[in-house]
């Protein structure tokens, strides 16, 4: 079967938070179905000037992006590409989606529909490329039919 478009590269941006837990399942998904790359990024927020509290918790990223990659592998067989960001994350979201030229990011949201000048909406009317945001109150599983 043809699709009407292609999708050959995903950005999953996380949190790294039990919120993002659905968009994970749902990025690993698309890019099964698609034979898609897949880019894990989550960006710590940097506060003025390089301090210990930044240092700390990339390191806290770096433990929990790699537990998601073996997450991917396990549930896709496939190899994702993680990157740990520091900066303004709408900003570094934006670039990373240019870099790899995504044909989508995926974002995991508290609620369902993005907070009005929040994050993943600042994402949403930004991006270059669609934006696909998942709710945390998902509760089935991700399932794409062929």
């Amino acid at each position: 079967m043809t699709h009407p478009f292609t999708i050959d590269r995903v950005l999953l941006a996380t949190d790294l938070s039990a919120t993002s837990e659905p968009a994970l399942r749902c990025a690993t998904a698309l890019a099964r179905r698609f034979n898609a790359d897949l880019y894990l990024l989550h960006v710590v927020p940097a506060p003025s000037g390089a301090s210990p509290a930044t240092d700390a918790a990339a390191q806290e990223a770096a433990v929990a992006m790699r537990r998601l990659r073996q997450q991917v592998l396990a549930a896709q067989d496939k190899f994702a590409t993680t990157a740990i960001l520091t900066g303004d994350p709408i900003a570094r979201i934006l670039q990373k989606a240019e870099d790899i030229q995504a044909d989508l990011i995926v974002m995991g949201t508290s609620a369902r529909c993005p907070r009005l000048g929040g994050l993943t909406d600042t994402v949403v009317r930004k991006a270059s490329c669609p934006v696909l945001t998942v709710p945390q109150a998902r509760q089935e599983t991700t399932e794409l039919r062929t």
